[in-house]
């Protein structure tokens, strides 16, 4: 395995075309089909499936594509912590995240930040929550963003957004659509799909049910990724919830989640960080920034956002 067969699969997935990948990577078409062929008999899997007209990846590659970034992005930070020791006017951040983070949101709110700072380089690590512990327990990152939960006792820490939780019907719940929205008290008896939970999703959705005196009924199988969840629900095998951000637009069949009539259910998410992390001065200068100025243009997002109610 070589870094070069990870920069073709990435770019395969991000143009679905062998062709485009190979005019982007200033390769023949064949050295890199051949580069993934020999990446999947190492992997013990196929990355993509093919088609005459297009490459998609399979749950196997959705699965591995984080993991290759992540490798790449690894790289990309290693040169530039170098250029930071030898030009101390360089300055790195590195944020770490739970694949349940709204991307758009932390997006819109980071432009400021990265307007007012051209000189610090941002670094995104999407990891799993016990991941995310580890890295920031071991300095490889500065600030991690999650799902709050019963278990969230951190010591610095700070609101971040909520996201709107939806409830995805299986396919063959009829009653589904005399509805507007659902009540979590009132929710279908249908099996929900659950990830493996390492992204927080579980952990969260359990401490909502349970605050709200309701039993979560799982079903037995487990999702890869927040696609899978919808391409099961579209086959009738169980239902699902997941925070509005993760929910593809084509999926039409989702409605609001709400605790009580005017009460929407919400995952809530936090940036934490450790106190000796923090003692680079542009770091602390983030902080300071995620305290003030964030809320601010989160509050700015959610006004902008449609007013609904149960029904």
């Amino acid at each position: 395995m070589n870094i070069k067969q990870l920069q073709f699969a990435v770019h395969v997935a991000e143009t679905h075309s062998f062709s485009r990948a190979a005019e982007l990577c200033f390769a023949t078409q064949p050295t890199l089909s051949n580069a993934i062929s020999q990446l999947e008999d190492e992997l013990g899997g196929r990355l993509f499936n093919r088609t005459t007209r297009r490459v998609d990846l399979t749950p196997f590659g959705e699965y591995m594509l984080p993991r290759f970034k992540d490798v790449l992005l690894s790289l990309d930070e290693l040169s530039k912590a170098a250029e930071s020791f030898h030009n101390p006017t360089h300055k790195i951040l590195r944020i770490g995240f739970s694949p349940l983070v709204d991307m758009q949101r932390l997006d819109h709110v980071l432009a400021p930040f990265r307007q007012a700072n051209p000189d610090i380089t941002i670094f995104f690590k999407e990891c799993f929550i016990d991941e995310l512990a580890e890295r920031l327990n071991r300095g490889q990152i500065d600030v991690q963003i999650l799902p709050t939960t019963t278990e969230s006792e951190r010591e610095h820490a700070c609101l971040f957004y909520r996201d709107s939780l939806h409830y995805l019907p299986a396919a063959d719940d009829n009653q589904a659509t005399n509805h507007l929205s659902f009540k979590i008290t009132d929710l279908p008896a249908t099996p929900i799909i659950l990830t493996g939970g390492g992204c927080g999703l579980n952990a969260a959705l359990s401490t909502l049910l349970k605050s709200q005196g309701v039993e979560l009924h799982a079903y037995a199988g487990q999702a890869l990724t927040y696609q899978v969840i919808e391409d099961w629900v579209s086959l009738g095998i169980g239902a699902g919830i997941l925070p509005k951000a993760k929910i593809s637009p084509d999926h039409m069949a989702n409605f609001p989640l709400f605790i009580d009539k005017d009460e929407p259910a919400c995952f809530s998410f936090e940036w934490s960080w450790q106190s000796e992390n923090t003692e680079s001065a542009h770091i602390q200068s983030f902080i300071d920034y995620i305290r003030t100025t964030v809320p601010a243009l989160v509050s700015g997002q959610a006004e902008t956002g449609s007013q609904q109610s149960v029904g």
